[in-house]
């Protein structure tokens, strides 16, 4: 039987979402405590990788268990050990050839900073903190350059080459983004849609929006850093624990 999980966690304690052995993961976390329950340790497919110290609200996995699981069991064992921290919020069955990867059309990603002089400690695990002031209009003024289909080189960390020694295409396209003020007025949150998102993508767009708030770049500069294609050309990412993925779209997919 496929199913299909729908994750929320807290990314503080773990070292990512993917299983890497000798460090505490999100799926790693997962697949240990679904192994007394299903009879073994199942392979679950990824929505999307989210690195240390990333959250998720909407994360999707798939993997397929036996025809006789009992869902409503397995979700609430699964939270009864592993939550608050992390908790299956949705669990049911899905189509047979749905894929957590491959069946998704798009991704939203939230992103949110503390802009004040002091800064909060009950948002220090779940925003940035930069306590000089940003322009929220120069930052939605560049952060609309980014919508649409480019290469975003200058904005990825550069994956290893294809097995037949051709480059990784970093061809993303963005259909959206919006950034909020959120009460008490010195809270924004950037939100940004996409097909797709290389790694690291979002927090480094989001640093480069936070220099062009300071006034450490203007936001026409942004076409120019896209137009390089070199990580170098763009600012340092924005730190990890401010990001969350926040929902992934399978408008048309049969995900049961």
């Amino acid at each position: 039987m496929r199913v299909r999980f729908v994750v929320a966690y807290d990314g503080t304690g773990f070292r990512g979402l993917a299983p890497n052995e000798g460090v505490r993961t999100v799926v790693g976390e997962l697949q240990r405590c679904l192994e007394p329950l299903t009879g073994g340790v199942p392979a679950l497919v990824m929505s999307g990788r989210t690195d240390a110290g990333v959250h998720a609200w909407g994360q999707v996995l798939s993997t397929d268990l036996p025809d006789d699981a009992d869902l409503v069991r397995i979700q609430r064992s699964l939270n009864g050990r592993l939550g608050p921290e992390l908790v299956v919020r949705e669990l049911a069955a899905a189509a047979p050839d749905f894929s957590a990867r491959y069946s998704a059309s798009g991704r939203h990603y939230r992103y949110t900073i503390v802009n004040r002089a002091v800064p909060d400690p009950f948002l220090a695990r779940t925003a940035w903190w930069v306590p000089e002031p940003l322009s929220l209009e120069a930052m939605t003024g560049a952060a609309s350059l980014v919508v649409g289909e480019h290469d975003f080189s200058s904005f990825c960390r550069r994956p290893r080459g294809l097995d037949d020694g051709n480059p990784v295409s970093l061809v993303r396209r963005v259909t959206g983004t919006r950034w909020q003020v959120l009460d008490p007025g010195d809270v924004l949150r950037f939100e940004i849609e996409g097909s797709a998102f290389c790694h690291q993508m979002v927090r480094s767009i989001v640093g480069f929006l936070a220099a062009v708030g300071r006034g450490k770049r203007r936001p026409e500069d942004l076409t120019a850093v896209l137009a390089a294609r070199d990580r170098a050309a763009a600012e340092q990412p924005a730190p990890p624990h401010g990001l969350v993925l926040w929902q992934v779209d399978y408008s048309g997919a049969g995900d049961g």
